[in-house]
């Protein structure tokens, strides 16, 4: 009986932003050794390392929350696992990546990837300086407000998005304050992935700039 070891790790670059797979055999990974990840773009994403007691360690760099952070797991859920294993960030509770099954780890991609091109279909993305920025800006958005961590200094979580070529703009349905949030290039991107949390200032009626 061929026994095939090996699973697909899929996570976000921490430069780029660019969600790509790598598949991983026992065979690459001799017990102490170090196997580095690299994204296309030249990146170092994540080093694992086969321990001798039958654990995996994966150190990983997170587009979240810029910090590099470090999980162990046992061979088992690595190797074999039937349903896909989060890479989470701790400072946010957002998953940069995940392993698991080709074919989980496939379908997850290919799921993300078509639910972002609805949204960029829904919004119209060709009026934006960058779009590629705009569509992840968006995602991070969402992803902080379904941590339920987008709110306005008034109390009120009814946050509305008007969107602008350069840049997003939340505005508080209950008191009228707006926050601005540049979204052009990487640089706007890596401040807005450092936020667990995004409050608007109750000045009603005036624009702040994040």
């Amino acid at each position: 009986m061929l026994i095939n070891l090996s699973t697909t790790i899929a996570l976000s670059c921490p430069a780029c932003g660019r969600l790509e797979k790598e598949k991983v055999n026992i065979f690459e990974l001799p017990a102490g050794e170090l196997k580095q990840l690299s994204c296309s773009c030249g990146a170092e994403k994540a080093a694992l390392m086969r321990k001798e007691n039958s654990q995996l360690q994966i150190n990983y760099f997170c587009l979240h929350c810029d910090k590099a952070h470090k999980v162990l797991v046992s061979a088992q859920d690595f190797w074999r696992s039937n349903h896909l294993q989060p890479l989470s960030c701790r400072d946010t509770g957002l998953n940069p990546g995940f392993f698991g099954p080709p074919a989980l780890v496939n379908e997850e991609i290919k799921k993300e990837k078509q639910d972002l091109e609805l949204m960029a279909a829904e919004l119209g993305f060709d009026d934006f300086k960058n779009p590629e920025v705009m569509l992840q800006a968006l995602d991070i958005i969402h992803d902080i407000a379904v941590e339920e961590a987008l709110s306005c200094e008034c109390g009120s979580d009814d946050i509305n998005i008007e969107l602008f070529s350069d840049r997003i703009q939340l505005i508080c349905n209950n008191c009228g304050s707006r926050l601005n949030i540049a979204a052009v290039d990487k640089e706007d991107l890596k401040n807005l992935r450092q936020l667990n949390s995004v409050q608007l200032h109750s000045i009603q009626g005036k624009s702040n700039n994040f």
